[in-house]
């Protein structure tokens, strides 16, 4: 093999590669805005809050809070404790983290969009939305300043497209300001256990944490039948596998349970840690899901916190 001509090529290709992603922001950013303008439109007879909104007032008790942090008033009228959260301050920032690597390329049919296309989507929505309550936008793993005006979200835009990531954010990201609100967006398909360890430092630095798990509803169900090769995604070379299965539907059942305790446990992750979860599905319109989440966000309801689904 000529390694020069080969090292050539993959410049090539990743050059090109970065040429189709710079010349499809435009569509992706209006496709955002007319989502974002649809939210906000159906608000337009609610009462403006001023900048800096509140997202949330309280988190579920947890053992090493203080007692006397309690709030008896919202505990009282359900059966778990809740601790009453500071006030959000007058200006906030959101940060945004994209998963980006080949996991995130999946879509299952030629119709459906890609699991990250509906991830750059949803956090250019979410970024509008955000500056439209008063809110400065950034990348959570970039040295962009955050801002409110255009040129913010189209360094937004660019990040969340052209940077490649790990399954997880880094360590080295975990470095918010302090009350940020963080928005993590992949398929969170790692362990339980890495998740929560990946994510220990970042909630040392802000309780404000929205987890949007974005899948392909092949990868809730399965619908494959006959034979199929399953392989780990390219970013895990080091651990790469590949399984042959010679009958997907001997598997299907078993695969469905092991994906929805995957699930189910993700989602009793973000409400033991007082963050907001929501699952949305390609196949579902992310206005759909942004509507659902938006809603949770501006009702201040306890009662919303994680586990909601957007199928």
């Amino acid at each position: 093999m000529d390694y020069e001509s080969h090292g050539y090529a993959v410049i090539f290709s990743l050059r090109q590669k970065a040429a189709e992603e710079a010349q499809r922001l435009p569509d992706l950013l209006l496709k955002a805005d007319r989502i974002a303008t649809s939210i906000l439109s159906g608000e337009h007879n609610q009462r403006r809050s001023g900048s800096g909104e509140k997202f949330w007032q309280y988190r579920e008790y947890d053992p090493s809070d203080r007692p006397q942090d309690i709030d008896w008033r919202q505990t009282a009228k359900g059966d778990r404790v809740f601790i009453r959260q500071k006030e959000w301050q007058t200006t906030q920032t959101a940060l945004f983290w994209c998963q980006n690597n080949s996991a995130m390329d999946y879509h299952s049919d030629k119709d459906l969009p890609t699991k990250h296309e509906n991830a750059v989507v949803m956090a250019l929505a979410l970024s509008i939305l955000a500056t439209n309550t008063g809110e400065q936008v950034a990348a959570l793993n970039s040295s962009d300043m955050p801002g409110r005006q255009d040129t913010a979200l189209e360094k937004l835009a660019r990040h969340v497209t052209a940077h490649k990531t790990d399954d997880l954010p880094m360590a080295a990201d975990m470095n918010p300001a302090k009350h940020s609100t963080v928005f993590l967006l992949g398929d969170f398909l790692a362990p339980v256990d890495s998740i929560k360890d990946r994510l220990k430092n970042l909630k040392e630095r802000t309780e404000n944490i929205v987890l949007i798990q974005i899948l392909d509803p092949a990868e809730l169900t399965l619908p494959f039948d006959g034979r199929g090769i399953f392989r780990t995604p390219e970013t895990s070379a080091a651990h790469s596998h590949e399984y042959l299965i010679e009958n997907i539907e001997t598997i299907r059942s078993a695969y469905r349970d092991r994906i929805d305790g995957h699930n189910a446990a993700l989602s009793e992750l973000c409400r033991k840690q007082g963050w907001h979860y929501i699952r949305h599905s390609t196949d579902v319109p992310v206005s759909e899901s942004l509507q659902a989440l938006w809603g949770i966000m501006r009702s201040h309801s306890v009662h919303n916190r994680a586990g909601g689904n957007a199928r």
